[in-house]
C-alpha cells in the first residue's frame, strides 16, 4: 500500500499550504504564455500556439 494518497483529508490542517493560491490566476483569467510539452512529439510548444485556434483549456491535478 502506498502513502501517496491521503486516507483522509483535513482541510484545516492543509489550509496554510493552500493560502498562496489566492494571489494566482482565477477562473476565466488568461494564462501567461508558457512553454508546454507536446506529449506526442516531446517538442516544446508555446501556449500562444494553442490560442490561435480559440480557447485552450489546461487542467492541473492528480490523476492517481
Amino acid at each position: 500500500m502506498s502513502d501517496y494518497n491521503y486516507a483522509t483529508f483535513d482541510m484545516k490542517e492543509a489550509e496554510p499550504s493552500f493560502r498562496g493560491f489566492a494571489n494566482h490566476l482565477h477562473a476565466g483569467e488568461r494564462a501567461p504564455d508558457v512553454a508546454l510539452e507536446d506529449l506526442a512529439s516531446g517538442a516544446s510548444v508555446p501556449m500562444r500556439e494553442l490560442w490561435r485556434d480559440g480557447p485552450a483549456v489546461i487542467e492541473f491535478g492528480s490523476f492517481t
